[in-house]
C-alpha cells in the first residue's frame, strides 16, 4: 500500500500533464471548455488569495501594536483586565485593532475558571540546529532571542550541532563564551553521525537536541507542560515581541497542549542582497504562508514553529529518518490526539535568508533544490493516509478533508502553473481543422488572455504588501533598487513553472521511481560572509 500510495502523485501528475495532450488532439472541444472553467477557476482563486493575503497583512499590522509584555502582566488581574479590555475596544479608532483586541477579550471570557494565567511561570526551549553555518550567522540569531522582551531567566537555549561537522567544537566554544551567562541555561549538543535507523535529516537532530534538554529540564524539576518548544532553523530571526506574544496566546489557547503555532515566516534576513527571481520565490513563500494564516483550519506547520514540550514528549519527538520533520510533527500531534489538534497562526514574524549561493547559477540550482526539499512533503501521504484508514477515532469526514488537502495542494503545486502557460494553446495547435475554424477556436486565446489578464491584477497586491513588509534598505544600496522589488514581479511566470511546478514534479517522479532523495542543506550565503 505505501508504494501505491508513494506512486499515486507522481502518476496523476504524469497522467494530467499527458493527457491534456491527447485531449486536445482527440477532443479540442472538450479541452476547451475545460481551458476556459480552469482559468475562470484560477481567476477566482486568484482574488480569494489576495484577499486573504490582504487580511493576513492587516492582521500582522494590528497585532504588532499590542504590547504583548504588559498584556501578560495584567492576566495576574484577569477581572481588571478584562475591563481594560472592554474600554479599548470602545475607544480604539483602528478597526484592525479593535476586532483583535475583542477577540482576545472574547478569548478570556471563554476559559476555565481554573485556568492557570501565571505567565511567570512558561520557560520557551529554543533549538537551533546548525551544520556548517558561520559563527557569525548563528550569532545574529541568537542576538534576536536575546533582543526579545521577555525574560532572559526564562529561555534554555541548545545549540544542536552534527558531530559530522567538523567545527562544530570550535563554534560552540566561541557561541557558549559569548552568550552562555545570558541565557536561563545554554546547551551546547552533538549529534552523533551514522545512528542505526536515523536519516541525515534535521528531524534526528533537533530530536537528540530535544531529548538532551529534556534532561536538564528533568533536573531543573521544570514541568513539562510549563514548556514552549521552538524549532528554529539555523537563520532564524525573531520579532522582539516573539516569545511573550507566543506565551500570551499559548495560555488563552483552548487546548494549548493540541495546538501548534505558527509565527509568519518572512525570508527578509538578505533580501536586499539577493536577485530578482531568489526575491519572488522568497516573498512568494512568505506570502503563501501568510494566506494560510487567514484560513487557520487548512494552516500546517512550517519551517520555524513551536508547540508544547509536553506535547513533544507524549508524541515520541519529531521522526529521525524522514525529510519533512516541520510538517510531519503536525501530523504526529493530529493522529496522536485523534484529529483534535490544530496550527494556530501567532500574528508575529520571523525572519530567514532567502537563497544566495556565491554565483547567480549557484543561486538558482540552490533555490531549485531547496523548493524540491520542500516539495518532497508529498511522501506525508504514504506516511499518513495509512495511519488515516487505522484510526477510526478520528472523524470519517475530517480523514477526507486533511486527505483531499493534501492531494491537491501537491496536485497544483505540480500542474497548475505549466497548465496555465500552455493551455490556451494546446487545442489550437493539435485541434488541427477539426477546431481551427470553429468559433470557439477563433475566441479562445481571446478568452484566455482576457482571463489571465485579469488574474494578473491581483498582483498589484502583493507589489504592495511586498515594498511595505521589507526591512530597511542598506546605505550601500541606491533608491534605485526599490524600482527592483516592483520590477521583480515580471517574473512570476517563470518562477512558478521553473521554480514552481518543476521542482514539485521532479520530487514526485523521485518517489514514484522509488528515487528517495536525501536532506539538501541549503546554502547560506550573506554578502561579507559564506556558509555552505
Amino acid at each position: 500500500m505505501i508504494r501505491i500510495l508513494e506512486i499515486f502523485p507522481g502518476f496523476l501528475t504524469w497522467l494530467t500533464l499527458i493527457g491534456v495532450f491527447v485531449l486536445a488532439y482527440l477532443h479540442p472541444v472538450w479541452i476547451s471548455i475545460y481551458i476556459i472553467l480552469f482559468d475562470v477557476y484560477w481567476l477566482l482563486k486568484a482574488g480569494n488569495v489576495a484577499i486573504h493575503l490582504v487580511h493576513s497583512y492587516r492582521n500582522l499590522k494590528a497585532h504588532d501594536r499590542i504590547d504583548w509584555l504588559t498584556w501578560l502582566t495584567k492576566l495576574g488581574g484577569v477581572d481588571e483586565f478584562k475591563l481594560s479590555l472592554s474600554v479599548r475596544v470602545i475607544e480604539e479608532k483602528d478597526k484592525p485593532v479593535k476586532v483583535v483586541v475583542a477577540n482576545y477579550l472574547e478569548k478570556i471570557n471563554r476559559l476555565p475558571a481554573k485556568r492557570n494565567l501565571d505567565w511567570r511561570r512558561i520557560y520557551h526551549l529554543i533549538l537551533l540546529p546548525t551544520i556548517k553555518e558561520d559563527v557569525n550567522l548563528l550569532s545574529s540569531s541568537i542576538e534576536s532571542y536575546l533582543n526579545t522582551d521577555y525574560p532572559k531567566d526564562r529561555l534554555i537555549f541548545v545549540l544542536a550541532s552534527e558531530e559530522r561537522d567538523s567545527q562544530h567544537g570550535y563554534k560552540a566554544g566561541i557561541l557558549r563564551n559569548k552568550y552562555a551567562d545570558k541565557f536561563y541555561r545554554f546547551l551546547a549538543t552533538v549529534h552523533p553521525d551514522g545512528i542505526a535507523g536515523e536519516a541525515r535529516v534535521k528531524g534526528a537532530n533537533i530530536t537528540y537536541a530535544a531529548k538532551e534538554a529534556k534532561r536538564l529540564i528533568d533536573e531543573l524539576q521544570i514541568p513539562y507542560e510549563d514548556v514552549i518548544v521552538s524549532s528554529f532553523d539555523s537563520d532564524t530571526t525573531v520579532a522582539p515581541n516573539y516569545f511573550s506574544h507566543l506565551t500570551f496566546d499559548f495560555l488563552l489557547s483552548e487546548k494549548p497542549l493540541q495546538t501548534s503555532f505558527q509565527p509568519m515566516p518572512m525570508f527578509h534576513n538578505n533580501i536586499w542582497d539577493t536577485p530578482a527571481i531568489a526575491r519572488v520565490i522568497a516573498t512568494s513563500s512568505s506570502f503563501w504562508q501568510l494566506v494560510e494564516a487567514s484560513r487557520p483550519d487548512r494552516l500546517i506547520t512550517f519551517s520555524s514553529h513551536s508547540m508544547s514540550f509536553k506535547t513533544l514528549v507524549d508524541v515520541g519527538f519529531w521522526r529521525v529518518d524522514i525529510i519533512p520533520d516541520d510538517s510531519h510533527i503536525f501530523w504526529q500531534c493530529f493522529l496522536y490526539f485523534n484529529g483534535d489538534y490544530r496550527t494556530h497562526p501567532l500574528f508575529t514574524t520571523v525572519s530567514m535568508d532567502a537563497v544566495l549561493g556565491e554565483t547567480y547559477w549557484g543561486t538558482l540550482v540552490a533555490q531549485y533544490k531547496q523548493k524540491r526539499r520542500w516539495a518532497w512533503g508529498v511522501t506525508e501521504m504514504a506516511l499518513v493516509f495509512p495511519e488515516f484508514i487505522k484510526n477510526k477515532r478520528i472523524p470519517l469526514w475530517k480523514r477526507f478533508l486533511y486527505a483531499e488537502r493534501l492531494i491537491e495542494g501537491h496536485y497544483f503545486w505540480a500542474t497548475a502553473s505549466i497548465m496555465i502557460a500552455i493551455l490556451g494553446w494546446l487545442p489550437l495547435i493539435f485541434g488541427g481543422d477539426r477546431f481551427g475554424a470553429s468559433v470557439l477556436a477563433v475566441n479562445l486565446p481571446f478568452m484566455t488572455r482576457l482571463i489571465m489578464s485579469l488574474a494578473t491584477v491581483f498582483l498589484i497586491f502583493s507589489v504592495y504588501i511586498n515594498l511595505v513588509l521589507l526591512p530597511p534598505k542598506p546605505k550601500s544600496y541606491s533608491k534605485w533598487k526599490y524600482f527592483g522589488m516592483v520590477i521583480q514581479w515580471v517574473f512570476t511566470p517563470i518562477v512558478s513553472s521553473v521554480f514552481g511546478s518543476m521542482p514539485a514534479i521532479d520530487a514526485q517522479t523521485r518517489l514514484m521511481f522509488g528515487r528517495y532523495m536525501e536532506f539538501y542543506v541549503t546554502p547560506k550565503h550573506r554578502k561579507g560572509t559564506v556558509t555552505v
